[in-house]
């Protein structure tokens, strides 16, 4: 892991990391994916016998014995599913015959998966040629289809065979994640009559403030409203109110007296903030965060003037970069990564992140930086929320702490940005004297832009070593180097975020490249797959979330050997860990026995006198 001061990848090993190494909360939940199959009209080739027909496959179940499939041994071998009307789809998950109790030998080895919208046009989504697995699972980048077809061209390890399909599941993008940021932002809006056609609700949730007095919802209807459909109910926390002042007209005319209040179906409202007394120009309003699609701003004032109304998860602090950040982000810093000295401005401040800039990407156009301190902030949310518990919750006294939980928050995460310079990224964390005990980030770049995808990689493969090494309390990480390198944790790492926050291109993206990458690791592998062999295998069979790498790191701070550092403040590992105990560790982890799967994973890197050793070692490991 690059927390050492004078470690930094160029942009060109970044690059190559990033080809060869591949996931709102208090970040916002995704919506749990729907298997749209489930129950629906199937048809398919000849059954091997009446009870082994199309609709075994949807039923939802692989528990009903050996006739619990949908069975086929025709020339043609395919089973089609009609979801009933267009879908957009994610995500395809085949249990084989294994899954069901039968041999692994006589899982599909070879089959593609198709979609349509109209049941005779098909387009590949999913090509297989040498699946081994009980249970495959296959991610796609969304796409809208309502006919999908699994057609099977070798249906056993050893050969064409007969195809035994215990369940075929189809799954939706389940509405996608919650975006980040400001949830209203362009959302249907309605209200009581505007002062003026060109002052409709509309105007309050555009996104801007500086088109001018017109730039505002206004009313004086004797009963005034402004009611913002979010079109799916979300995980709302708060609001932010732009007043008549902050458009440019007289603070004499900022809403005074004004309720907020939420409504899962638009009939029934709580009251979640009552205000009387405003002066101010912005407003910021927070409540207990609870599920709700519309949104309803009620005001007592004779002329209502909301220039935007604006929700949030959590809303950030108001007035841009105000001034009221953690004392560990001033207005300026020196960059005290490696040799850099920089001079940093700080662009951006929130309660989970301050972004700083260099002076040459202060000088760039707005537009081409605008998007960096959001993604910095929903990445750092997300792992902060994801990997934040601790299995022995030990006292972290100042200034690493507060304490042991969601990496020391509220102490926030500081990135340090460079136009064409210092090219790739680097990382600190807190318990790092050098950097002032921060979790930071620092990254270089000459292509500073939302649509670089070589950035957005960088950062969140820097975030992910923040949470390798300073999880759980304790400082390093004993699997970094000679185990996943730098890093095959990171590919996962980044994976789950794209994938449960939305960001759909990018998961596909990642998933494309670090399924077929291939590195020498553990220390004597030879081309090992790691996210296609370990991870993603895991990662899927666990329930497709990072509970298990929480897991892993949660043993390490259990039983892994430790000493004292920083004046006794906190823990350190002792060593690096060996393959055996690696796989002992990510056993306890998953709850089974991991070895014949890093047997095959890891071929020579993995040995199993270590892991027999591990077990020995560390007995109050089970699974």
């Amino acid at each position: 892991m690059r927390r050492s001061p004078r470690r930094r990848f160029s942009r060109c090993a970044v690059g190559l990391l990033v080809v060869l190494g591949m996931t709102v909360v208090s970040a916002p939940e995704a919506a749990a994916a729907t298997n749209v199959a489930l129950g629906k009209p199937t048809t398919g080739s000849a059954s091997c016998v009446p009870d082994e027909s199309p609709a075994k496959a949807v039923n939802g179940s692989v528990s009903g014995g050996n006739t619990d499939k949908w069975c086929s041994y025709a020339g043609t071998k395919f089973l089609q599913v009609d979801l009933g009307a267009p879908v957009t789809i994610g995500q395809f998950v085949v249990r084989h015959a294994g899954a069901g109790g039968e041999s692994a030998d006589m899982n599909t080895r070879a089959f593609t998966i198709q979609v349509s919208t109209n049941g005779t046009s098909f387009t590949d989504a999913v090509t297989v040629t040498d699946n081994a697995a009980n249970v495959s699972t296959h991610d796609i980048a969304a796409t809208s289809a309502r006919y999908v077809r699994l057609s099977v061209t070798q249906a056993e390890q050893g050969g064409d065979g007969t195809a035994r399909i215990y369940e075929f599941e189809v799954y939706d993008t389940g509405g996608g994640q919650q975006p980040p940021g400001n949830l209203a932002l362009n959302r249907p809006a309605t209200g009581s009559a505007a002062c003026a056609a060109s002052e409709g609700p509309e105007k309050a949730v555009n996104g801007s403030v500086s088109g001018g007095n017109s730039d505002k919802w206004c009313s004086s209807a004797s009963t005034k409203f402004l009611q913002v459909d979010l079109q799916a109910n979300r995980t709302v926390g708060g609001a932010i109110i732009r007043h008549a002042g902050a458009g440019g007209e007289s603070a004499s005319y900022n809403t005074a007296a004004f309720t907020i209040q939420v409504s899962t179906n638009g009939t029934s409202f709580t009251t979640v903030a009552t205000v009387s007394g405003n002066t101010a120009n912005v407003t910021r309003h927070t409540w207990t965060q609870r599920s709700a699609r519309y949104v309803r701003l009620n005001v007592s004032d004779p002329t209502a003037r909301i220039y935007e109304f604006e929700v949030y998860l959590d809303p950030p602090p108001v007035g841009g970069d105000p001034g009221t950040c953690h004392p560990d982000a001033p207005p300026t810093l020196s960059d005290y990564i490696s040799d850099h000295a920089a001079q940093m401005t700080r662009v951006s401040c929130n309660a989970d992140a301050a972004v700083y800039f260099d002076p040459a990407l202060l000088a760039l156009p707005p537009g081409q930086t605008a998007w960096a301190p959001g993604f910095v902030t929903d990445v750092w949310r997300h792992y902060r929320e994801t990997y934040g518990a601790c299995a022995v919750d030990r006292p972290l006294p100042a200034p690493i702490g507060p304490g042991c939980v969601r990496f020391g928050h509220p102490k926030p995460l500081i990135a340090f940005f460079h136009q064409d310079r210092y090219h790739g990224g680097t990382v600190a964390n807190r318990f790092d004297e050098f950097s002032g005990f921060r979790n930071t980030i620092d990254v270089g770049d000459n292509g500073w832009s939302s649509s670089n995808e070589t950035l957005r990689d960088v950062i969140t493969h820097e975030e992910c070593h923040i949470v390798e090494g300073a999880s759980q309390g304790v400082h390093e990480s004993p699997a970094f180097g000679e185990i996943w390198g730098d890093s095959k944790w990171a590919e996962i790492c980044q994976y789950d975020f794209y994938r449960r926050t939305g960001r759909t291109a990018d998961a596909t993206r990642v998933f494309n490249q670090y399924t077929n990458n291939r590195d020498d690791l553990p220390q004597g592998a030879r081309q090992a797959a790691w996210f296609r062999d370990w991870f993603h295998p895991l990662y899927t069979e666990t329930g497709s979330d990072m509970k298990f790498m929480e897991r892993f790191f949660g043993l390490l701070n259990q039983y892994f050997p430790k000493r004292q550092e920083n004046n006794n403040r906190n823990l350190i590992y002792t060593r690096r860990m060996n393959a055996g105990e690696f796989v002992h560790f990510m056993s306890g982890a998953v709850g089974r026995d991991l070895s014949s799967m890093a047997e095959k994973a890891f071929n020579s890197g993995f040995n199993r006198a270590q892991f027999d050793q591990a077990r020995a070692t560390f007995p109050q490991i089970t699974y």
